[in-house]
């Protein structure tokens, strides 16, 4: 295990905020991650715009020759794409970083996981508070398959107290594959809806916050650190990313009361809650899950209350069915099958039918906050998320 003067020397992934709980990296892991994150930045930045030009002067010409027309939707789009060169080289380098990450990183996590183990062991917490239920059946939209090709998914278990995924995930998650711009502790989806609020709803001030969906607390954290008068929650049906997620709020002295609960169905009382709000979930569960979670976001709520999604811009909201094609990328490549579907569903509809009122749904783009390590919040030139959401 590398000691902690190693780490301290040598640092850990440039910019990355650490705790007590994240694993420790030895100078040459160190440096294989960097390389990663710089990696991703470099297709992220410098290769993926190609395609778009690919399609403009190649792809889209040969399609038009060949069908009288021009694609008409993102799946005619994604099947001329595929047979471009170009597209074929960056697809298959973005495909394979994805899968590295995970597997890269296990080897760390794993020389150090009875540390890690011992660490995420709270038996006197100070702040919030932790609940789990053994008897709790995962969803098999998250076990049929490796969520991200992430090895195992996320509820995987390999002893008792486990957090092997939690750390695993953790060491970088979407701060490698984002470049850090979610910030050091990888909370922007929660600061953009602290940020949010604060601009158009500053008189709106929660009582009762829950994350659902939460993993490792991420956001979970920002709204307690936001809102410290406030009671927050988190929920996530994986017991590994809750043991992780409530060490790791401890260490960062934030009170949070996490529970090992499924969304579609939650042991709160009804109108428990001024705030139901997720990042980057709803995408990650099924169409008839989709129905349920509304529906039971919507009884949490007390009068008055919010529910709030922050996901990517559904279909609908991009202009071109090239950009649909960028934007359902994931779906075909990335083992999220659902993704596609969610991003094409009729959402409103989805709140109707749970029972909110029609003028109190939005669905909006919202601005993407980029945490920096010095405590600001920086709006981003480009970029933003979609928020879906409505007041009960």
């Amino acid at each position: 295990m590398a000691s902690t003067d190693i780490a301290t020397q040598y640092g850990s992934i440039k910019g990355l905020g650490r705790h007590r709980v994240m694993a420790e990296t030895n100078q040459d892991e160190t440096a294989r991650l960097n390389y990663h994150m710089a990696l991703h930045k470099h297709l992220r930045e410098e290769v993926q715009s190609g395609n778009k030009t690919v399609y403009e002067t190649r792809v889209e010409p040969a399609f038009v020759r060949a069908n009288g027309r021009k694609p008409k939707d993102r799946h005619e789009v994604r099947k001329a794409m595929r047979r471009d060169p170009y597209y074929q080289w960056w697809a298959c380098m973005r495909r394979h970083i994805q899968e590295h990450g995970s597997q890269m990183k296990a080897p760390m996590i794993e020389r150090q996981i009875d540390d890690l183990v011992e660490k995420a062991r709270v038996p006197d917490p100070e702040f919030g508070s932790l609940r789990l239920d053994e008897a709790l059946e995962a969803p098999r939209y998250q076990t049929a398959l490796d969520m991200h090709w992430f090895a195992g998914s996320f509820g995987a278990e390999y002893g008792e107290g486990d957090v092997f995924q939690a750390a695993t995930y953790d060491l970088g998650g979407l701060y490698l594959s984002l470049g850090g711009k979610m910030g050091p502790f990888n909370d922007g989806p929660g600061r953009s809806v602290t940020h949010w609020l604060a601009e158009k709803h500053p008189e709106f001030k929660p009582r009762r916050v829950l994350d659902v969906g939460c993993t490792v607390g991420h956001s979970t954290v920002a709204y307690a650190d936001v809102w410290p008068d406030a009671e927050v929650y988190g929920i996530d049906f994986a017991a590994n990313l809750l043991r992780y997620g409530h060490a790791r709020a401890e260490d960062l002295g934030a009170a949070v009361h996490y529970s090992q609960q499924r969304a579609e169905e939650t042991d709160f009382d009804e109108g428990s809650f001024d705030l139901v709000v997720s990042s980057m979930f709803l995408h990650e569960t099924s169409y008839k899950a989709v129905y349920k979670i509304v529906d039971e976001n919507r009884r949490l709520l007390a009068p008055g209350g919010l529910m709030l999604h922050v996901e990517q811009p559904t279909f609908d909201m991009l202009p071109t069915p090239y950009a649909q094609f960028e934007n359902d990328w994931d779906t075909h490549n990335n083992n999220e099958p659902f993704w596609g579907t969610m991003h094409n569903m009729d959402l409103e509809d989805v709140a109707l039918k749970a029972g909110f009122k029609r003028q109190d749904i939005f669905r909006e783009m919202a601005p993407f906050v980029m945490p920096q390590a010095d405590g600001r919040m920086l709006v981003a030139d480009k970029g933003a998320w979609f928020f879906f959401g409505a007041w009960k």
